[in-house]
């Protein structure tokens, strides 16, 4: 296809070259139609006029008496009027009767066939073959004729004025030239305009319109299947048709991997949380499994992304072989996946699922890694599956089971209902300054004895006592929570400040940090209690605590003041230790995940290890959180943690 293209200035010139060959081709067809014009039409009109002339100059002399010899020499010498003319004249039979029989013109006139048709009255007009003109005039017989022509009437002829002369010798209206020139130029005008015009219109007009036309019938097919085709040899033409199907196919290309990242996990490759909700819309009756991985982040924080994104790619693996038989596996997010099958899911495959993960040893390297999963199932849902298996697993995570399967008890709308009723508590709680302090005992390991306490937020409601799980996150949304900070520390301080043998710690979260009326008021409150040195300040781990100019400027003023610092929940999965070794900081409380399950998993036995090491490089002391039987105080003490908290130490107490 390519060699038969032509580009634009080569069709152009070829339109030129063809248009010249055409001019040059009328021209000569022109010429020679002119002058077959000028041979007939034009020539004959010459030829009457020219034989009028000299028939007006014979009339006069033969008024005059003029005789034929006389009249001869005056032909002779009109015929030096035009070069190569010849003229004759001819007697007719009634002037032979009075003025004679000349021999020689009789035989002539006998011998010519136009002369006898002349002599009838008709005109004679003949183009010879060597091209010269021969125009045959009758003399007719006016009423001058008579006095001397007597046996004649008015219109007989009396006799035939030949004339004979070469075609270069015609002369032709300077206005019949320019007529004819007229004619013939708009003629070409049009002609030339008309093939111009079919010309362009063929290889460029047609092929661009049919162009536009395949564009927009591309335009209408959404899925970018279809391509531009069109007939043409221009060269432009066909690259911008090429141009515009690649262009189609870069946009296909990105498009499908727009929809493939818009509905694939980009780490795992597995459908994710878009995908499958657009594939519950296709099933009526269905059950959806959310699988959450528990103590993801910690194994994240300690060994960092690669290997969590080593694990969670095996996960992946794993939940996909072990569900090919009941449906298709999806990532959520971080660390949660759901499975949605067209129909129901048993327990047991939960049990074996649940199994199957825990047993697994994920190996990178020279580590192994064991996880544990908690299940939510949403079974036989018609609709608000996904919202139905969250809120299962969040139950099974709050109740500590492995699986929990969702049913009427755990309706959405309880969930709202319990959110409206814990906002009317909590503002009516602050209201009534109903909001207590308990405080849960710290014990030291070296000393063995209780020296520290905790202050933590309760919420006493009718015998019932609220925990911090159930209101915090709510106090935040409806605005509450800076109150809440304010009365923590208003309480605790006033509780402590004659206790002088005990310290004490409070919490503070990045909004308190952020709040400048809730730092205003911590330390208005230490400089009025003056119990600063008895006094710590946690601060929660979480991803905002890497906001460090803003950290570190906080805990300045804090030392200032002499009071402690501690990283409360390290190891929950936002771990930096780069931050930690810049921060001037005195306690690491280890995460309650890690320490729960010391006794048993080895995986959270080597990562309080690695975080005891650390910090007693740093000369951090340390804290740990939930220690709840004798087998973990035993662990930790022998690790020699500095102080343990937990039920098995004390349970939080309104009074100590």
């Amino acid at each position: 296809m390519k060699n038969n293209l032509i580009t634009n200035k080569t069709l152009i010139f070829r339109i030129l070259i063809v248009i010249l060959l055409f001019s040059i081709i009328s021209l000569f067809l022109s010429t020679i139609y002119i002058k077959r014009a000028a041979l007939t039409t034009l020539a004959e009109d010459d030829a009457k006029k020219t034989s009028e002339l000299i028939f007006e100059t014979m009339y006069v002399r033969m008024q005059e008496g003029w005789a034929k010899k006389d009249l001869v020499k005056i032909l002779n010498r009109m015929e030096h009027i035009r070069h190569n003319l010849e003229v004759n004249s001819y007697r007719s039979k009634d002037v032979e009767k009075i003025m004679g029989v000349i021999k020689e013109d009789k035989e002539k006139v006998n011998s010519d066939l136009l002369i006898k048709k002349a002599m009838k009255g008709e005109k004679q007009f003949v183009v010879e073959d060597n091209g010269s003109i021969r125009y045959l005039y009758p003399i007719r017989v006016s009423k001058e004729c008579i006095t001397c022509h007597y046996n004649a009437k008015v219109g007989d002829v009396n006799g035939v004025l030949d004339i004979k002369y070469p075609p270069n010798e015609i002369k032709i209206s300077l206005d019949m030239m320019i007529y004819y020139f007229l004619i013939f130029f708009i003629f070409f005008i049009f002609l030339y305009f008309y093939i111009f015009y079919k010309i362009i219109n063929k290889k460029i007009i047609e092929p661009v319109v049919n162009f536009t036309e395949e564009i927009k019938k591309v335009s209408k097919d959404t899925s970018f299947t279809k391509r531009a085709h069109i007939k043409t040899k221009t060269a432009e033409i066909y690259s911008l048709q090429n141009r515009f199907n690649k262009l189609l196919d870069t946009i296909t290309y990105y498009y499908n991997q727009l929809l493939a990242n818009l509905y694939t996990d980009s780490l795992t490759k597995i459908p994710n949380l878009a995908k499958l909700q657009e594939d519950i819309k296709l099933y009526n009756n269905h059950s959806l499994i959310v699988v959450s991985l528990d103590s993801f982040k910690t194994i994240n924080s300690f060994y960092g992304v690669k290997v969590g994104d080593f694990i969670m790619n095996e996960v992946a693996k794993l939940l996909v072989k072990s569900s090919k038989k009941i449906g298709s596996v999806y990532r959520l997010h971080s660390d949660e996946f759901a499975i949605l099958s067209n129909g129901s899911v048993s327990i047991n495959f939960c049990e074996d699922l649940i199994k199957t993960i825990s047993k697994k040893v994920f190996k990178y390297n020279d580590i192994d890694i064991n996880i544990q999963a908690t299940i939510g199932l949403a079974k036989d849902s018609k609709s608000r599956s996904l919202e139905k298996a969250i809120l299962a697993v969040r139950t099974a995570k709050k109740e500590k089971r492995n699986i929990e399967v969702f049913n009427n008890e755990l309706t959405l709308k309880d969930e709202y209902k319990n959110h409206i009723k814990l906002t009317s508590i909590l503002k009516e709680a602050l209201e009534k300054d109903q909001l207590t302090p308990f405080y849960q005992a710290l014990e030291n390991t070296k000393t063995k004895k209780i020296d520290k306490y905790e202050a933590l937020a309760r919420i006493i409601k009718d015998d019932e006592i609220i925990t911090p799980d159930k209101f915090l996150e709510i106090s935040k949304s409806s605005k509450q929570y800076p109150k809440i900070t304010e009365a923590m520390i208003k309480k605790s301080f006033e509780y402590f400040k004659d206790k002088k043998d005990l310290s004490f710690s409070i919490n503070l979260s990045m909004d308190d940090i952020k709040n400048e009326k809730t730092t205003s008021y911590l330390f208005e409150m230490i400089k009025k209690y003056n119990i600063n040195e008895r006094l710590t300040i946690e601060l929660l781990e979480s991803e905002e605590l890497n906001h460090f100019e803003i950290i570190n400027e906080f805990i300045k003023k804090l030392k200032k003041y002499n009071v402690q610092i501690a990283i409360d929940d390290f190891g929950s999965g936002y771990s930096n230790f780069a931050y930690i070794i810049k921060l001037d900081i005195d306690y690491l409380k280890i995460d309650s995940s890690l320490i729960e399950n010391i006794h048993i998993d080895k995986q959270a036995l080597k990562i309080v290890k690695s975080i005891i090491s650390f910090a007693k490089e740093l000369e951090i002391k340390l804290v740990a959180e939930k220690v709840h039987n004798k087998e973990i105080y035993n662990i930790l003490t022998n690790l020699q943690v500095d102080y343990l908290q937990g039920y098995y130490i004390g349970k939080p107490q309104k009074i100590i």
